[in-house]
């Protein structure tokens, strides 16, 4: 293994939407940084996933800069605001009206521009493969690239590698998959298709809403044979009953949710190899269906895949705080908050606690693999946070925090659980990733098309959860 190779007072484990975030961070607050990705981009699922529907927009911050210099060159948009979207989408209400649409390849260009100004360093089509621990705290992590494998030292490391690799290798503890069986979420492809003809598909469904009758009698001739019921009970994503589409920034493409692929681990490569070559089937029947069945997907082609198959759960790394369920449904505020849940507003406080890994030092983490309880609110085996958390917009957000309290660490010379939390949200109100009172509920209050605030939609929604989680549990409670 090649020592020295490359050194820098930041690392940041991960190039994706809250490792992106994180580097700008860290550089933008005068610290040398060092971002490592395993791809030839940056931006993760937001790019090169073809996660390209953002489900509302960011409230501040990096996220906001993004989306702002993407509308301004004519990039994104606000979702199309027609009845494509209501038929047969994938954000099935009114909330949809907040989703934003944009073009991958050019926010590649933008995240790109944006570290070169803020003097990021990068180092692409590099996998970390490892870290090295002295005396309970994180030396730095060993790569892997076309140049072999070396060891790059770092006074923080961040680790948003989505799967928490880094804090893994370390030592860290985590928490993975839900109930004891540790079940994960159901994997899928995004597939990105052309040549769609969205009047005709809004007209077809005017007489076949949501599709239901086609779906029936595409099952009967056994040509969805992946198709299976969703219901509130099963584990996150298991089962898929229609096809799952959004309207897209421009107007004759869709973005498909293909396939889904159940009892598949994001962290072996042996489920992995099965979710990419499974899913591919799953995707092609359905998009045969489309074709066949659906006046407006005739000259339907795809036009691109993900760089990858989504993978939405695996690793959440046991930090000093924990959020859970209960915490998000009642909208508990934390006295320590650095980033926020993300739902048109800042629903939900994340405190600082989850973003730093116990046991190890001179660590943080950001993103899918902060400290929470795996599952969600709104469906799964167990009551959960981390489904709520997921989205980009709120990535973007423990992206930022993560990134400041790194560069906050390497100023004052301090392990990232000594920090002050309140110098650290001091500096992320500056840089408007903490917002004030008045600005959350300036954004609270913008209305939807039915009169209701995007506050009161959100909190109806937890409420309807609540008692959803009440009468499970004692259910549950009777069968034991």
């Amino acid at each position: 293994m090649r020592v020295g190779y490359k050194k820098a007072s930041v690392v940041v484990a991960g190039g994706g939407v809250s490792g992106f975030c994180a580097a700008l961070s860290a550089a933008r607050n005068g610290v040398e940084t060092l971002l490592i990705e395993r791809y030839g981009f940056l931006g993760g699922m937001f790019t090169g996933g073809n996660m390209i529907v953002l489900n509302c927009p960011p409230s501040g911050g990096t996220g906001k800069e993004i989306v702002d210099e993407l509308m301004k060159q004519g990039y994104a948009k606000r979702c199309p605001d027609d009845p494509p979207n209501y038929p047969i989408l994938h954000y099935n209400s009114e909330y949809c009206t907040l989703n934003i649409v944009y073009d991958p390849e050019m926010a590649k260009i933008v995240l790109l521009k944006m570290a070169k100004q803020a003097g990021v360093k990068l180092l692409f089509h590099t996998l970390t493969t490892g870290a090295v621990v002295e005396n309970g705290a994180i030396k730095g992590v060993v790569v892997e690239n076309k140049s072999g494998r070396q060891f790059i030292e770092a006074d923080i490391v961040v680790d948003a590698t989505a799967d928490g690799d880094v804090a893994a290798f370390a030592g860290a503890p985590f928490r993975k998959g839900q109930t004891e069986k540790a079940i994960l979420f159901a994997m899928t492809m995004l597939v990105r298709l052309s040549h769609v003809d969205w009047a005709r598909i809004s007209e077809y469904s005017k007489t076949d809403y949501g599709l239901d009758k086609a779906i029936s009698k595409g099952i009967e001739r056994g040509e969805l044979p992946y198709y299976k019921p969703r219901t509130l009970a099963m584990p996150n994503y298991w089962g898929h009953a229609r096809p799952e589409l959004s309207h897209l920034l421009y107007e004759d493409e869709a973005l498909l949710w293909g396939g889904t692929v159940e009892g598949v681990d994001g962290t072996n490569a042996d489920d992995l190899t099965r979710a990419e070559i499974e899913v591919r089937d799953q995707f092609m029947s359905e998009l045969s269906f489309l074709k066949k069945s659906i006046p407006g997907f005739e000259k339907a082609r795809i036009e691109n895949t993900g760089i990858s198959i989504g993978v939405r759960d695996t690793r959440h790394v046991i930090g000093e705080a924990t959020l859970s369920g209960e915490d998000l449904l009642e909208g508990r505020s934390f006295s320590d908050v650095v980033a926020y849940n993300v739902k048109g507003y800042p629903a939900h406080d994340i405190p600082y606690g989850c973003l730093v890994p116990k046991g190890i030092e001179s660590l943080l983490v950001s993103g899918n693999c902060i400290s929470v309880v795996p599952g969600s609110t709104y469906m799964g085996l167990q009551l959960g946070s981390f489904n709520n958390l997921k989205d980009i917009p709120t990535m973007w957000t423990t992206g930022d925090a993560s990134g400041t309290a790194a560069a906050l660490c390497v100023k004052l010379g301090v392990f990232p659980r000594k920090l002050d939390v309140r110098v650290l949200q001091k500096q992320l109100a500056a840089q408007g990733a903490l917002l004030p009172d008045e600005k959350i509920n300036e954004l609270a209050s913008a209305r939807l098309p039915s009169g209701k605030t995007v506050r009161q939609f959100h909190e109806e929604s937890l409420a309807k959860m609540k008692k959803y989680w009440e009468k499970k549990e004692t259910y549950d409670l009777l069968l034991h």
